[in-house]
């Protein structure tokens, strides 16, 4: 039976029940854990033993005991420096805090000043009894220690997980599920894969991420967050109201997110402290990447292209059509951006620099049509130019031309690594020599030296007719890959923001209307 203090009569509680962070289970806000409904019967029994009025049941789910940031913890608090009750109740001093400093702060503190009884029912702490404060204070600070060596341990488990290429993380990214056999791990969700897939091949086709958004909206996709509730799967705030919408961030960090490549990446920032939930962005070099831990959703060469795009920050127009030649035009005059603009309802390219200041700029515009009509007239001029019978004859023999010094070359590597094994066999000749007495301890020295050097000086031999085959090697493969470039459009009828950004580096347009001049810088 609580003992009663004349002071604090009539007695109205505040009952203040926590669950630590490892119940993560939840999916919805209605699933309170049977730990917490135990917590609060306990409290509500006592006080009906006691004849204490229930003022408010304070309910803090899935939060840390040294956690500052607990919503339900802080409404207390303000409630009680307003006075509107006048005891705290909870199952033990560490479901109020795990952090001695807040328990010295408001137990042992601003309670008192405020008229406020503590109390732990299963630990009997009571703040009205002077006689075990130290024995509260004890408690609290193994509370903390145990805080400490929790987040160390959790810590170090972690990283553990991340270097190894576990998923750690509370949620599957969307167009994954956690295996339901070993939740460190990820698998396909094919219906959100889809949706994954969809994306990638929109924004290759030449749409900006703000006309993909659109287009999704437009056709009743759900997003991330509507499907994984529809779909009954957790996700961040899955308390909290979301937006049932595309935005365009969304889509942005969906292309470059390597999850979708099958690369987990993870520890990019981490907790200040044990005490809170603020975090800080760790340095790219501390971050821990892991490739091919699980089920890929985009394949490397639709991965590949699609970041050489968004390296040319390409943008859509106004419109939301796709801009095939975004970031590549420029004027020929002053070299700035030429920006697409509408008249008659056809598409123009002009200079930004002669539009917002004249006077820099004497100008000069092309029409979308007319450009695109040149540039597929050079791919197939340049088709012609490299990719003809004749020339890949002539050049495709670069090997042909090499391969006298490329056999010269491994032949004197091989010689070199022979002189080197027959070095090895001589030395160890040399060293039973000198065991049998056949020759002085000099003289194995001074010819051992001898072996030595000459060892050295045919092992640099070797790394320098490596790095020339290397080389050699090298400028056959971009050859190569040049030609195999240039093969791909040998048919192309029509242009699209993948070729256009695969073979050009950059437009300059210029001249007039009568007279246009339309340089093309290629990548090649």
């Amino acid at each position: 039976m609580l003992q009663q203090n004349n002071n604090l009569s009539p007695l109205k509680a505040a009952l203040y029940v926590r669950l630590s962070r490892e119940d993560r289970d939840k999916i919805r806000k209605e699933d309170d854990s049977e730990s917490i409904i135990n917590q609060q019967n306990m409290l509500i029994n006592y006080c009906k033993d006691n004849q204490i009025e229930i003022y408010n049941i304070y309910n803090d789910e899935d939060y840390s005991g040294s956690d500052r940031e607990r919503p339900a913890f802080n409404r207390m608090i303000q409630d009680a420096e307003s006075r509107k009750f006048n005891m705290v109740l909870c199952k033990t001093q560490s479901r109020f805090a795990r952090d001695m400093e807040l328990v010295e702060k408001y137990v042992n503190g601003l309670f008192p000043i405020w008229g406020i009884r503590f109390v732990g029912v299963v630990d009997n702490a009571d703040s009205t009894n002077k006689y075990n404060r130290k024995q509260r204070q004890i408690t609290s600070l193994v509370d903390q220690w145990y805080l400490e060596d929790l987040s160390e341990n959790v810590k170090a488990t972690l990283a553990s997980k991340r270097k190894q290429g576990l998923w750690v993380g509370a949620f599957a990214p969307y167009g994954y599920i956690k295996d339901p056999e070993n939740k460190n791990h990820l698998i396909v969700d094919e219906e959100a894969a889809e949706v994954v897939r969809y994306i990638f091949d929109l924004y290759l086709q030449g749409y900006g991420i703000t006309p993909i958004a659109r287009k999704l909206n437009e056709q009743g996709i759900p997003n991330p967050a509507t499907y994984k509730q529809q779909h009954g799967q957790p996700f961040q705030n899955a308390h909290k109201e979301c937006s049932d919408i595309w935005h365009t961030y969304s889509i942005g960090r969906m292309l470059s997110n390597l999850v979708y490549r099958g690369c987990v990446v993870q520890g990019m920032s981490e907790n200040i402290s044990y005490k809170s939930t603020k975090k800080r962005k760790k340095p790219k070099d501390e971050w821990d990447i892991v490739e091919g831990t699980h089920e890929p959703i985009i394949d490397q060469c639709t991965w590949d292209k699609v970041q050489l795009l968004r390296a040319s920050k390409p943008k859509a127009c106004n419109m939301g059509e796709p801009n095939i030649f975004a970031g590549k035009v420029k004027c020929l005059n002053c070299g700035s951006s030429m920006r697409i603009y509408y008249t008659h309802h056809e598409r123009y390219y002009r200079c930004s620099t002669h539009y917002f200041a004249s006077d820099r700029c004497s100008g000069t515009f092309v029409s979308e049509k007319v450009l695109q009509r040149e540039v597929l007239k050079q791919i197939r001029l340049l088709y012609q130019q490299y990719v003809d019978e004749a020339y890949i004859s002539e050049n495709l023999n670069i090997e042909n031309g090499y391969e006298e010094k490329i056999e010269t070359l491994k032949s004197r590597i091989k010689t070199a690594e022979q002189s080197i094994e027959k070095l090895n066999k001589r030395f160890k000749n040399l060293y039973l020599d000198k065991l049998d007495e056949v020759i002085s301890k000099e003289d194995f020295l001074m010819l051992s030296e001898d072996c030595k050097t000459n060892k050295q000086a045919l092992e640099q031999d070797i790394a320098d007719y490596q790095k020339e085959l290397d080389y050699i090697t090298a400028q056959i493969d971009s050859t190569d890959n040049q030609f195999d470039v240039i093969r791909q459009f040998k048919d192309i009828q029509e242009l699209d923001s993948l070729t256009v950004n695969t073979l050009i580096d950059y437009i300059e347009v210029g001249g007039s209307k009568n007279h246009r001049i339309i340089n093309i810088h290629w990548n090649l």
